[in-house]
């Protein structure tokens, strides 16, 4: 096994992000189990700096959306970008240097925020911090650009073009953040429009750029339809921004926005059914042989279900029961996962590629799988149950109707919902055995699977 920290090529590179990947994924996935612990069982631990709920969740948050998508991106870029432009990149070192500080400064984001809890905003959520993120996917943002603008040929790879379109709104949602700090705006639209352009849109799309890579490559299969993917592109990028003021519904938001969102929200159906068709259609072309491709297939089920969950929401009679509750959480959950159960598989594809070794698909990787896709799958039917009966609850009069975090209509909403708390922490701790089991793997992988050949450095356009 060898591991360059300094590569010289789109190669070497991607061979570093394989085993970045999974570390933070480990990671991630100690702090959203400490996070659900600690909330059920608050009344046993001590409250102090670090075992606080509050704390705990904006860590959760940092490495979830930050951090592993800093690093599914940074996977995604360096090798599937080159190789759905058909050449090796241009600047090839500014293009490291960028990539690992994507990966770089969300981690700095979470050190930050831990030892220095007392003064997180002013140093974790600082505008020099925030700047330094900017510049940095900024830069990324310009090297994607130039490489695009010095392709010869006419036409790129969808994965590309989703790639491409996965920064420009990580970039975007970067400004939203800098925006909250220094513009007086409402705080509605202001979340609304971040949690829109990030994980609507960016973490969809580096989903999609993957999946459209692995349904053709590993399978050698011819997209089915370019227009279907095109379809696919400018639908999520056109309706994604403005889907999620719909669950500020009731808030100080103006009445025609969450309208707006309502009616966009319904129309995701059309890019939907575009990027299942092509991909059905795709693979049904091909024999499917490759294991890791099982999390591939599960993936396109956990995507299409939310997304689903995100079209039904938006129904005007569900949205006052689901708006103010952790229903919309599930959305969030589905997407990451979704992105995450990709990039596992992605990395699977890549190992024999990058590091001439064989993945075994034993025992142990079957048990990744189950329990990669038994814990979304929970994830995001547990918290949609957590949202329906808290929304019901609070609509049939629980608190007067006054969702207060206190209070007896607090303690009825609790008796319902408890037990889905308690199964959030035992679900976190299967994903937490499960991310370490997958690091086994990996590391087993590149360093003692059987002998094959490495994949040449020869870029094609199909």
């Amino acid at each position: 096994m060898k591991i360059k920290l300094f590569p010289k090529n789109e190669q070497e590179l991607s061979k570093l992000f394989v085993l970045i990947f999974p570390l933070t994924l480990l990671l991630s996935y100690t702090i959203s189990f400490l996070k659900n612990a600690y909330f059920t069982f608050a009344n046993l631990l001590p409250t102090n700096a670090v075992f606080n709920y509050g704390f705990l969740d904006r860590l959760d948050t940092q490495s979830s959306l930050g951090l592993v998508f800093g690093a599914s991106l940074s996977l995604s870029f360096s090798y599937l970008f080159s190789k759905s432009l058909g050449r090796t990149m241009v600047l090839f070192p500014l293009v490291f240097l960028t990539l690992l500080g994507v990966v770089g400064t969300e981690f700095l984001d979470i050190l930050v925020n831990f030892f220095f809890e007392n003064t997180a905003y002013d140093l974790g959520n600082s505008s020099l911090l925030i700047l330094l993120k900017i510049l940095v996917v900024f830069g990324l943002f310009g090297l994607a650009s130039l490489n695009l603008l010095a392709k010869k040929e006419a036409s790129i790879f969808a994965s590309a073009q989703f790639i491409y379109g996965a920064v420009v709104f990580y970039l975007i949602s970067l400004f939203i953040v800098r925006a909250e700090l220094n513009i007086f705006s409402d705080i509605f639209l202001i979340n609304a429009l971040y949690t829109s352009t990030h994980i609507y849109v960016g973490i969809t799309f580096i989903y999609l750029a993957i999946i459209h890579f692995l349904m053709t490559r590993p399978l050698e299969a011819v997209l089915f339809n370019k227009t279907l993917s095109s379809i696919t592109f400018w639908g999520f990028l056109f309706l994604m921004p403005w889907t999620n003021f719909k669950y500020y519904y009731g808030s100080l938001l103006p009445n025609w926005i969450e309208n707006i969102s309502i009616y966009l929200s319904m129309s995701l159906l059309v890019p939907l059914i575009a990027f299942l068709v092509n991909f059905i259609k795709t693979i049904q072309s091909k024999e499917a042989d490759n294991k890791s491709l099982e999390l591939v297939n599960f993936s396109v089920i956990l995507f299409s279900i939310t997304t689903i969950f995100h079209i039904v929401s938006s129904f005007e009679n569900l949205l006052p029961i689901l708006g103010i509750t952790n229903f919309i959480n599930v959305i969030s959950y589905g997407y990451v996962g979704s992105l995450v159960l990709a990039t596992i598989s992605l990395s699977y594809y890549l190992i024999p590629k990058l590091f001439g070794r064989e993945v075994a698909y034993s025992r142990l990787e079957n048990i990744i799988f189950a329990g990669f896709k038994f814990s979304y799958l929970l994830v995001l039917i547990n918290n949609a149950v957590i949202g329906i009966n808290s929304g019901y609850s609070w609509n049939a009069g629980a608190n007067a109707g006054n969702p207060t975090i206190y209070g007896e209509g607090f303690g009825i909403v609790w008796n319902l919902i408890s037990f889905n708390f308690s199964l959030n922490t035992f679900v976190s701790l299967i994903l937490l055995s499960t991310g370490f089991l997958y690091l086994i793997s990996v590391l087993r992988a590149i360093s003692s699977g059987e002998v094959t050949t490495v994949e040449e450095m020869v870029f094609t356009n199909e």
